[in-house]
C-alpha cells in the first residue's frame, strides 16, 4: 500500500491549521507557502476533510480554514479516511471478490489493513502537533544579518 499525496498532503495540512490557528482563520494563502503546496491542491483536498466534519471555512478578507474539532480528537486514521478513502492493502478486500469464499489469504490481507487502522487510530493531530513544537524548540536559531 501506498499513500497518495492526498493522505499525506491532507495530514500536513491539518497540522499546519493546528498549529497557525488562534484567534483568526488560517488563509489558504499562508498554508500554501508554511507547506509548499499549490493553493488550488489546497482547495482540493480541504473538500473531503469539510465533508468529513475536520475542518471548517470562513469567508471573507479575514477568512481562512480552522479545525471543526479539538486535535485530540481527530486522529491520522480519520485525515487519511477522509482524503483517501478507507484503508486497504488489497483492492478486492473493498470492491468484493468473487475468490473470497475460497481464498484463503484474505484472511491475511484483512488483518493487515485492520492493523493499520487502528495503528492511524492511535495517532491524533494533538500528539503530532505537540511533537512538531517538540521539534521545533530543540531546532537552534537561526539568525541572518
Amino acid at each position: 500500500m501506498k499513500l497518495s499525496t492526498k493522505g499525506r498532503y491532507a495530514t500536513r495540512i491539518l497540522l499546519c491549521i493546528s498549529r497557525l490557528q488562534g484567534d483568526q482563520p488560517v488563509p489558504k494563502k499562508k498554508i500554501a507557502e508554511q507547506e509548499g503546496i499549490s493553493t488550488d491542491y489546497i482547495e482540493q483536498i480541504i473538500v473531503p476533510l469539510k465533508n468529513a466534519g475536520l475542518v471548517g471555512s470562513v469567508r471573507g478578507l479575514r477568512g481562512g480554514f480552522r479545525l471543526a474539532k479539538d486535535p485530540a480528537k481527530i486522529t491520522v486514521y480519520d485525515i487519511l479516511a477522509a482524503s483517501e478513502g478507507d484503508i486497504n492493502l488489497v483492492g478486492c478486500l473493498a470492491e468484493g471478490c468473487s475468490r473470497s469464499d475460497t481464498c484463503v489469504v484474505q484472511r491475511v490481507w484483512q488483518g493487515a489493513s485492520d492493523e493499520l487502522r487502528k495503528y492511524f487510530s492511535r495517532i491524533t493531530l494533538k500528539e503530532l502537533h505537540d511533537d512538531y513544537a517538540r521539534r521545533a524548540a530543540e531546532q537552534p536559531l537561526m539568525f541572518n544579518i
